[in-house]
């Protein structure tokens, strides 16, 4: 939309590229498999006993680094919610699409909270850069589900795409940051290296040595 003979802001510009990608998932995607599988993928109720189970394990059989990183985790979510939902969104107070927008698909519930940054991203940018930092092999695993419920978040009409992004990006930087302070913590004590052979001490000789026996 121009104002005045003038072309779009920068602002506008983004807006627009952020609605019609936002359309294109919610509408575009719509069909009811993807509806069950994104309210699915979307609710943390429905994987409690993974979490627990991956908690319980890193806690008994994770050993030391097991057991910081527990530690780690928990602090992370906690930043990652209470940052996002009640730093972030009072300071932009930005619509959700569903409540702003007109025909969009709401699948699962309706919220009526801020929209920016999306929590659901926030606290899974944070945790899955946690765990994929301490257990590289499983990097990919950890990136595929903090996507898939990002992406849950703008196919269920809730977030914009730029809200799921941001909200990665936050956690992102607070994951990476726990786990810098954490990290020294997990690493096993280095061995104590053995002294030189001429650097340990010569056992005393008495002067002389033994007498000669008699013949």
């Amino acid at each position: 939309m121009c104002r005045r003979g003038r072309p779009d802001s920068l602002e506008d510009s983004l807006y627009s590229i952020d609605v019609a990608v936002f359309r294109w998932v919610n509408e575009g995607w719509s069909c009811p498999p993807l509806d069950k599988f994104f309210s699915y993928i979307t609710n943390y109720h429905h994987f409690e006993i993974l979490i627990l189970l991956l908690l319980a394990g890193l806690l008994i059989w994770g050993g030391k680094r097991g057991r910081w990183v527990v530690l780690a985790l928990v602090i992370t979510v906690t930043l990652t919610d209470q940052v996002s939902a009640h730093v972030f969104k009072g300071v932009f107070d930005r619509v959700r699409p569903c409540n702003a927008l007109t025909g969009v698909l709401t699948p699962d519930d309706k919220p009526n909270s801020y929209s920016f940054p999306s929590s659901h991203a926030t606290n899974m940018g944070g945790s899955m850069t946690l765990l994929a930092l301490a257990y590289p092999p499983w990097a990919w695993l950890c990136a595929l589900f903090a996507f898939l419920v990002g992406l849950s978040r703008v196919y269920l009409g809730v977030h914009y795409p730029s809200d799921v992004m941001g909200g990665w990006l936050l956690g992102m930087a607070i994951g990476w940051g726990i786990w810098n302070v954490f990290r020294p913590l997990t690493k096993p004590p280095l061995p104590t290296a053995p002294l030189p052979v001429e650097a340990q001490p010569k056992a005393r000789v008495r002067k002389g040595g033994r007498r000669g026996r008699r013949k």
